[in-house]
């Protein structure tokens, strides 16, 4: 380790001693494919970099422009002696010159430290940069907020130019300023292709772009909030400049026939026609929530009348206690296993005996699947008898509890599942409603941007978490709240809703990592047991934002 060194280069030469690199060897090229994004970045970048290199001639600098991943999208050289200089130690385009690889340097540290940052000749890791001094300035999208890529100058000086940076800076200020009008011209080509479409009589027209989502009167009609969550999920399975069409079911009842189509030379713009005229069964707004709520207030309803002990079980903050009071529609006295430690097993068991005797028709038992076993033996022993008040348990899902537990639970004359919030992201319009309205907040609204975030959160608090961030949303004074409003972690990106329970898994996992490690990715992927590169690679994979 070199002492002297700016805190924030000593931090990343330890990022790179930690990530294994040899100084004294130049790493083999890693070439990348270009992303989608790259292509935007470059689009907007051409003229920009077409007026520095015009700006550079005589000086002998160099520009680089990298993309999100890193890699070397674009270069600008005045003199042939640099090209063949950074040639040399690898600088190819294709090449991903992130600190992970090539340590400390003007492209992967700035994006790593998400600020521009210079670079000296001896700053840098690999000894074979060191003949180079650079500063590096993040491209921010000014619509998404999220870094597109790194511009890079660097000359053959001992020391970076102090010039060096508000040259780059204003330099990247042009291309941010081209991506948002990128970004706006976007969002016209999805207007002009709505316009377009909702001229046809009979169709119920939808689009939805990088920053707006529009709807004709039809649509307005047809589809629920729920329904326009549906559709985004939906459009990420049709690839760029393609078309599918399908059977939509509805939020409100009913089936129409749907064509999604992608929007020609718009970022992530789609177009939804449904067909209004044919939609099957009458399309009525409902307060009632459907689908899972309604099939588990129905099963509910209909074990009134056997006989024996019902089994309620599903994730912590599903709903289970309200499903047993939904099933008891009435008094019921209830008892938490959870308690049975603090209150002692002798006096826990005396009062459950005493509620045996005198309580109404039903007796609740909550989290049962932390009773001790003699607890257990007694609530078996008590389910057994003929007459009196009829048991209640809730419970974690079967697969995750003791056998004494389960063998409790099999005995009951029924079992009723409580599906996960995840499993029921088409009715959160209605439970979003009903949690408002018992935290005292009836005139909360959800607009599109955030009821499409919540949709693609993975919810493993259920409803209890759900209800912990309305409770946090501001009041907006009747106007819908916006994604902006929400909490940081529940503002995911349209690709999460399509990831699997596995991938979810692990996009939780990582996440985690990074946020007990303060986001150090180093240390993320030492808790993980896996190494930087593949950490890389898997955020870049599961959309995490970091």
């Amino acid at each position: 380790m070199e002492y002297g060194l700016r805190p924030e280069i000593e931090l990343s030469w330890k990022r790179s001693q930690l990530s294994g690199i040899d100084p004294a060897r130049v790493p083999e090229p890693m070439l990348i494919d270009p992303s989608d994004a790259a292509g935007r970045l470059l689009r907007a970048a051409g003229p920009v970099l077409d007026e520095l290199s015009v700006q550079l001639s005589g000086t002998g600098c160099g520009i680089l422009l990298v993309d999100r991943d890193c890699r070397v999208v674009s270069r600008v050289f005045d003199s042939r002696p640099l090209r063949l200089a950074m040639e040399g130690v690898g600088v190819l385009p294709g090449v991903a010159l992130s600190e992970e690889n090539y340590g400390t340097n003007a492209l992967g540290t700035p994006l790593e430290v998400r600020q521009g940052l210079v670079v000296h000749r001896d700053e840098h890791f690999l000894e074979s940069f060191q003949q180079f001094s650079c500063y590096g300035h993040p491209i921010v999208h000014p619509v998404t907020r999220r870094i597109e890529g790194i511009l890079d100058i660097t000359a053959t000086e001992k020391t970076a130019n102090p010039l060096f940076v508000p040259f780059l800076v204003r330099a990247v200020r042009d291309i941010e300023a081209r991506l948002l009008e990128g970004a706006r011209e976007s969002d016209r080509r999805v207007v002009d292709a709505f316009q377009i479409a909702a001229r046809q009589r009979g169709v119920a027209v939808a689009a939805m772009g990088q920053d707006i989502m529009l709807t004709n009167k039809a649509a307005v009609e047809l589809l629920e909030p729920g329904d326009h969550v549906a559709l985004r999920a939906l459009a990420g399975d049709v690839p760029p400049g393609e078309s599918r069409t399908l059977d939509f079911t509805l939020s409100g009842g009913g089936h129409a026939g749907l064509r999604i189509a992608r929007v020609a030379g718009a970022e992530s713009g789609v177009l939804f026609l449904l067909d209004a005229d044919g939609a099957r069964q009458p399309v009525r707004r409902r307060v009632t929530p459907q689908g899972a709520t309604s099939r588990l207030r129905a099963r509910l309803n209909e074990l009134r009348s056997t006989a024996g002990a019902l089994a309620i079980v599903g994730e912590s903050g599903s709903g289970r206690a309200w499903a047993a009071r939904e099933y008891a529609a009435g008094p019921i006295v209830t008892l938490d296993a959870a308690h049975v430690v603090a209150e002692g097993e002798r006096d826990w068991c005396a009062r459950l005996l005493g509620h045996v005797g005198t309580a109404p028709e039903h007796i609740l038992v909550e989290h049962v699947h932390l009773a001790p076993d003699a607890v257990i033996a007694l609530l078996a022993s008590v389910a057994a008898r003929a007459g009196g008040p009829r048991l209640v348990f809730t419970s974690d899902p079967l697969d995750t509890v003791r056998p004494a537990v389960r063998d409790l639970l099999a005995r009951c004359g029924a079992q009723v599942a409580v599906p996960a919030l995840r499993q029921r992201i088409r009715e959160l319009p209605s439970l979003v409603a009903a949690l408002a309205t018992e935290i005292g907040s009836a005139g909360m609204r959800l607009g599109p941007s955030a009821l499409t975030a919540l949709s693609e959160h993975t919810w493993p608090g259920n409803l209890v978490e759900l209800r912990a961030v309305l409770t946090g949303l501001p009041d907006r004074g009747g106007s819908a709240i916006r994604v902006e409003d929400l909490p940081g972690e529940y503002r995911a990106s349209g690709r999460v809703a399509r990831l699997g329970g596995r991938e979810r898994a692990e996009r939780d996992a990582i996440i985690e990592a990074l946020q007990e490690s303060h986001g150090n990715k180093v240390h993320a992927a030492a808790r993980l047991g896996i190494s930087r590169t593949t950490l890389y690679s898997r955020i870049r994979a599961l959309d995490i934002t970091v």
